[in-house]
């Protein structure tokens, strides 16, 4: 990690009065042109990921940049550096392609705080197919936004001069802490943590007990459960080989971690308490359990019994559906975000209108010529999903009339704008949507 300069200048960065007036949307757009049209070649994938640049596009529904891969083989681009980190070779050709978009906008805007601005004020989406030129189909898309540069810039403490590499290697820690938040593990039979979801930069985390252990899991403010939940982090952690990088990661985020203790009987109210990332790195320092496990320190402030690792569902079970019923509330709260929903209040809209997506259907497909040498036709109905950003996603044949066909309905489908998501409630949902793409052989 590099000195603490960088951090200073990375706050700078976000809060100068540059950055807090903010730009017109046209200025902001203008801005994201011109870099688009400056460099064409965004980096030159190529000769990093191995693709070929294809082209560069801005319109009023976003930023394009799209990539040709000749086949569909991949291949480790950084071994050394994601070997056992991706249950496949394509999920860590999509992370890396993912990454270097993001290290690209990085760096311009580190350079140019102008284009900072522009990417948070242009309303703009910035989306990057790879594709397979033959098909005409993607292999995969990644979206990126301003949030994710903003991330980027952060744990890169602001450093213009760091090559990909590093840049990459950090990356991978901060998913490694992601992921290490979220399954933080309880040893104990009377204790467990229902969910545990990092948003932005906080963690929240349900941790349920018994009527008989809340008032000695919540005593002090809840000092057991604290310390229990930092000690049981901090052995995830060390579990890692980059156990020094997540606590310098740690130091830099400042993630906090809000913890709901909730009785599963219902007869103490919940108690809510946070952590914050200096209790995390002071107790790196100097253990808070005295030196002891997590699970023989929970054990000897509250009594019960260690829970084994193989064993982790064993709460759920000795309480029943007391637990699931809990369970179940605390993850609809927190899957609102990835829920997909079959029917919404108010159902997403093509940009535009039911008109403009008749108009795109039209002008997009393009009939197979196999197809139509053989007189095939049909009506190829595609489901999709229209995520709370409007981006369609998990593109299927729900009912297929030729391979010819469905590919392209599927291709023209995975290729549509984003747009308006449905509203449940008010609120932005991820819904379930339908389209029939019909082929009609030519009198």
């Amino acid at each position: 990690m590099k000195p603490v300069k960088y951090t200073l200048f990375l706050i700078v960065l976000l809060l100068s009065p540059i950055n807090i007036m903010s730009m017109t949307e046209e200025d902001a757009r203008d801005c994201l042109k011109e870099f688009v049209n400056r460099e064409q070649e965004f980096g030159k994938f190529d000769e990093t990921l191995k693709l070929t640049f294809a082209n560069a596009h801005i319109d009023d529904n976003g930023i394009k940049i799209v990539f040709n891969k000749e086949d569909d083989v991949f291949k480790p681009l950084f071994p050394e550096l994601t070997e056992g980190k991706f249950k496949t070779v394509a999920q860590e050709n999509r992370y890396v392609n993912h990454q270097f978009g993001l290290y690209l906008l990085m760096h311009e805007a580190i350079k140019n705080p102008r284009f900072l601005d522009a990417l948070k004020d242009s309303n703009l989406s910035w989306d990057v197919f790879v594709m397979n030129p033959r098909q005409n189909v993607p292999y995969y898309t990644t979206t990126l936004n301003y949030r994710d540069v903003t991330n980027a810039i952060l744990i890169n403490n602001g450093d213009e001069n760091s090559d990909f590499k590093t840049f990459l290697s950090i990356s991978l820690v901060d998913r490694a802490l992601k992921s290490l938040m979220e399954q933080v593990y309880i040893p104990h039979d009377s204790v467990g943590i229902s969910y545990a979801r990092l948003s932005q930069n906080t963690l929240n985390c349900t941790m349920l007990t018994t009527s008989e252990y809340y008032p000695k899991i919540t005593a002090v403010n809840g000092m057991v459960a604290r310390n229990v939940w930092i000690e049981a982090f901090i052995e995830e952690c060390m579990a890692k080989n980059y156990y020094k990088q997540l606590l310098s990661l740690l130091k830099t985020k400042q993630p906090a971690v809000k913890i709901n203790v909730e009785d599963i009987h219902g007869k103490h109210k919940p108690l809510t308490f946070t952590i914050k990332a200096f209790d995390i790195l002071a107790a790196a320092q100097q253990s808070t359990t005295g030196g002891l496990s997590a699970a023989d320190y929970i054990v000897q402030q509250i009594g019960g019994t260690i829970q084994k690792e193989k064993e982790r569902g064993l709460f759920m079970l000795k309480y029943g559906d007391a637990v699931n019923q809990m369970k179940l509330i605390a993850q609809i709260n927190a899957d609102k975000s990835r829920r997909v929903y079959e029917v919404v209040d108010e159902m997403p809209e093509f940009p535009g209108g039911t008109h403009a997506l008749e108009n795109y259907l039209h002008n997009q497909v393009n009939y197979p010529s196999r197809a139509l040498q053989n007189k095939i036709q049909g009506r190829v109905i595609c489901e999709f999903i229209i995520t709370n950003e409007g981006a369609v996603t998990n593109v299927k044949v729900a009912e297929p009339v030729n391979p010819l066909l469905d590919e392209e309905a599927k291709r023209v489908i995975a290729a549509m704008p984003k747009w308006i998501p449905g509203r449940n409630h008010g609120e932005r949902v991820n819904s379930k949507y339908s389209i029939p793409v019909v082929f009609t052989l030519p009198n």
